[in-house]
């Protein structure tokens, strides 16, 4: 697939084009379409079309030639009229690229996001990966195999996440690169998610920390290709645009990569990518969801928990558990009391007698106190890195449901993990 490099015949596009030789270069693609826009405004007759055509030709081909010296590449140029974000992402369309290439100029900080800025336009409406090129060093070295591209890849709990993880993956197969994971948690937020308790919501917590390194690595699983990987959270106070680019400037990273969510209108002021795209030094990607090629692994189940209230249907649930973590894998059994029990060792003693025979030993007990199971379950689960939650439903609805409640609907609603939830037999 080609890729499609916009031009407005500025230096900074020209440094686009760099980046977009280089990059199919590294690919092993022997041609780029470089496209220019000739706005519909500034063409008002056949001949002023050829005219401003002729011009724009001839900067093109002067960048095209600068750009694939030294690189197996050819730039085929194509000029079209029309509105330039339509007419860009059209042609990527018809010419079937993957990735689209375009130039970002840096803003100066406290400058607002532009509500009409052509690479903000674009990334909110592209099918493929934009990447936002500021200097086109960087990525030719990686492409040369000079030396590993150094990316901070921001990470959330989204599927547009997923997206730029293996978009990302696929990348570190062609070159090395040292990868980053960054997030931004807020203190009080996230020890709530794991059931801590903080001192303070403004100074950063090592134990939160430390969690969510190990969910970060989780999160960007089995490494592909080469290059490092580190997990780096980092305490959040106001916009997480502005952490991330924080977090890029701490690390000196070439690329940020990010998941977007192709939000559109007033909502792009808001954006984590337009923040980014915006304010950054660095060259940026934007990934957006459903990206194709960008497939996903099959995730690895090591960690289950399963809740038990003891009653023999509850107790069905745990052979799930460790029939879905296989012989390797840990089950954390968990019972919930309203108050703290007279004898919470025998508690311990019969939960740990519910693993199957010859499993026991990679069992691990909790029994906690307090009046909101799913709270406290969900909280376990994030607390010891569970891939996934097993309880059993009695299956409750009409009037009883709506006056007793559900235990595995609230957990369902607490927890981000999958669920497995136990029905009663008909």
């Amino acid at each position: 697939m080609p890729i499609v490099c916009g031009s407005d015949l500025s230096e900074g596009s020209a440094e686009a084009t760099l980046a977009a030789v280089a990059f199919a270069a590294l690919r092993g693609e022997r041609e780029i379409v470089l496209v220019h826009v000739l706005p519909e405004d500034d063409v008002r007759n056949d001949g002023e079309r050829d005219r401003l055509a002729a011009a724009a030709r001839a900067t093109l081909d002067a960048a095209a030639a600068r750009a694939t010296e030294g690189f197996d590449v050819t730039v085929r140029t194509l000029i079209v009229a029309g509105a330039v974000v339509d007419a860009l992402l059209s042609a990527a369309d018809t010419e079937g690229a993957d990735v689209v290439v375009v130039a970002a100029q840096h803003e100066p900080p406290g400058s607002a996001p532009r509500l009409g800025a052509i690479a903000d336009a674009v990334v909110a409406a592209s099918a493929v990966p934009v990447l936002l090129v500021r200097a086109a060093a960087p990525l030719v070295a990686w492409a040369r195999r000079e030396r590993p591209l150094k990316v901070l890849l921001g990470v959330d709990d989204t599927s547009t996440c997923d997206a730029a993880i293996n978009t990302l993956k696929r990348l570190r197969e062609r070159s090395p690169i040292d990868v980053t994971l960054g997030t931004v948690y807020y203190a009080d937020e996230a020890a709530r998610h794991f059931g801590l308790h903080v001192e303070s919501a403004v100074d950063a917590n090592p134990e939160v920390e430390r969690l969510l390194s190990r969910d970060l690595m989780r999160r960007f699983g089995a490494p592909i290709g080469e290059g490092t990987v580190t997990a780096r959270p980092i305490r959040g106070l106001g916009r997480v645009g502005d952490h991330v680019i924080e977090l890029a400037e701490a690390e000196a990273v070439d690329l940020i990569v990010l998941g977007t969510h192709q939000k559109t209108g007033l909502g792009r002021l808001g954006s984590v990518s337009s923040v980014v795209a915006h304010l950054a030094r660095q060259s940026v990607m934007c990934v957006p969801p459903g990206t194709a090629g960008a497939r996903a692994d099959v995730p690895s189940i090591a960690t289950a928990v399963v809740a038990t209230d003891l009653s023999a249907f509850a107790n069905r649930a745990v052979p799930y558990a460790y029939a879905l973590v296989g012989a390797a894998g840990e089950v954390h059994i968990v019972h919930v009391r309203e108050e703290v029990p007279d004898d919470r060792a025998a508690l311990e003693r019969q939960l740990a007698a519910l693993a199957p025979p010859g499993l026991g030993g990679r069992t691990r007990t909790h029994v906690l106190v307090g009046e909101d199971p799913a709270e406290l379950v969900a909280e376990t689960a994030a607390r010891v890195g569970a891939d996934v939650i097993c309880i059993a439903s009695h299956g409750r609805s009409g009037l009883s449901r709506a006056l007793v409640g559900s235990v595995a609907d609230r957990l369902l609603r607490e927890t981000r993990l999958p669920v497995l939830v136990l029905r009663p037999k008909a």
